[in-house]
């Protein structure tokens, strides 16, 4: 007596009608990754630093253009005032790109995964915050929901999964927060683009004066179309296409902001001092405060760093971050 085995319904009917996300292929790419971070393949990490100059640094990399027009929107009435806005945007770029998102933020990760919800997912996993409740019983056996406190550092966390655990407000406030912040980083990706495509083709004005702002924005709408569209191809090749560009256009304005520093202002470099932001806002007042809001343009776009942290891995955003900002830092 021989037993048939049933062979699966897998015609070529069913494969024509499969559909897989650009994601699943983007995974599969750097599936022989031994971990979200690892040092182990430097080969592989080196590319991944390369397609992130063209994902996340391409909206960072020309934020700083318009903190000088958006902070002295009435222009400039005292000369020492460029020195001390530039430094407050260097100290800026130093303090919220660099320390705050490369050394800290980016190592608070979900399984590789960043982002504000990826953040909120990891915490919900170790303390039972979610307005709607999705433990099951067995959730108490769990370690992430009975953890021993035997050092301070774990007993202050169980401290404050108590107080969350046991707060509403605590709750609605986190998911609140949650909610917000992801909300600007769709904003910050919708909106960024139309500014920067709207800022570059109005550039065209100053050989063709004659042109409008009605010519100008019919020219930016085909522009931002072609741009979301090649989007669904996946994250592969928009980082392999965009990275080659913002790569050159780095090692451009740092060759200039080089030459026009030694040949023109070395004085410049005295912004490195941050007494000179001290000397601004005693000189300005409640105007540097106002300032402020057009100085913090120079960030934007900084979350993508964590944001798209799914992407690629902790080691590739760092070693990209040290030569957008040398860049950055040349061209400001």
């Amino acid at each position: 007596m021989s037993l048939e085995v049933e062979k699966p319904l897998c015609t070529e009917t069913t494969k024509r009608f499969e559909r897989q996300d650009s994601l699943i292929g983007d995974a599969e790419k750097v599936s022989n990754i031994k971990g979200h971070g690892s040092e182990g393949n430097w080969t592989q990490v080196l590319h991944l630093a390369f397609q992130s100059i063209g994902i996340i640094y391409g909206d960072v990399g020309t934020s700083p253009l318009y903190c000088y027009s958006s902070t002295f929107p009435n222009g400039v009435k005292d000369k020492d005032d460029i020195l001390g806005v530039l430094s407050l945007i260097l100290y800026t770029l130093i303090l919220l790109p660099m320390i705050k998102y490369v050394f800290i933020v980016l190592y608070a990760d979900d399984n590789g995964d960043g982002g504000t919800f990826a953040l909120y997912s990891l915490i919900s996993r170790y303390s039972k915050i979610r307005l709607i409740p999705n433990q099951q019983a067995e959730d108490s056996m769990v370690s992430n929901y009975s953890i021993e406190s035997p050092s301070l550092s774990l007993k202050r966390a169980q401290w404050l999964k108590e107080k969350l655990e046991s707060s509403k407000a605590a709750k609605i406030g986190l998911f609140t927060i949650t909610i917000l912040g992801t909300s600007m980083v769709m904003g910050d990706g919708t909106l960024t683009p139309a500014i920067s495509v709207l800022s570059a083709v109005s550039g065209i004005k100053e050989k063709v004066p004659s042109l409008t702002e009605t010519q100008i924005v019919w020219i930016s709408v085909p522009i931002l179309f072609m741009l979301f569209s090649v989007q669904r191809f996946g994250t592969d090749k928009v980082g392999y296409s965009f990275a080659p560009i913002i790569s050159v256009w780095f090692v451009l304005i740092a060759g200039i902001g080089m030459y026009n520093i030694v040949v023109y202002e070395i004085t410049i470099l005295r912004a490195f001092n941050p007494m000179h932001i001290i000397y601004y806002f005693e000189r300005n007042g409640k105007e540097a405060w106002i300032s402020l809001g057009g100085a913090i343009l120079c960030v934007t776009g900084t979350e993508g760093m964590y944001a798209d942290l799914g992407h690629f891995n902790i080691t590739a955003i760092q070693v990209s971050e040290h030569k957008y900002l040398t860049a950055v830092s040349v061209l400001t």
